[in-house]
């Protein structure tokens, strides 16, 4: 496979990354309250769910979406360079060509 094809594919793999992982993080479940995270609606009430939501979901919910920022720019940085690899690719080519 040439080089313009092989970065080509890498743009195409890390931008069905970014899909997936965007369409994952859309689907999971809010941590803001216990009922909304564990189990049917009304499953987890009173101490029981307090208690997990304060000592277990309150620590993620403040944590987990800056890491899941930090991931999600993580995986556009890579497509910004694979873009950059995929121009300069192009470049090479064509002056190799002339």
């Amino acid at each position: 496979m040439d080089p313009v094809a092989r970065a080509d594919d890498r743009v195409v793999d890390l931008q069905t990354l970014l899909a997936d992982f965007r369409a994952a993080r859309s689907r999971a479940p809010s941590l803001t309250t216990p009922t909304a995270a564990v189990g049917a609606p009304g499953t987890w009430t009173g101490s029981a769910a307090d208690r997990l939501h304060r000592d277990d979901l309150v620590p993620l919910s403040g944590s987990l979406p800056r890491d899941l920022d930090r991931a999600e720019e993580t995986i556009l940085d890579e497509i910004a360079h694979a873009q950059r690899a995929v121009r300069r690719a192009r470049e090479d080519a064509e002056a190799g060509s002339t």
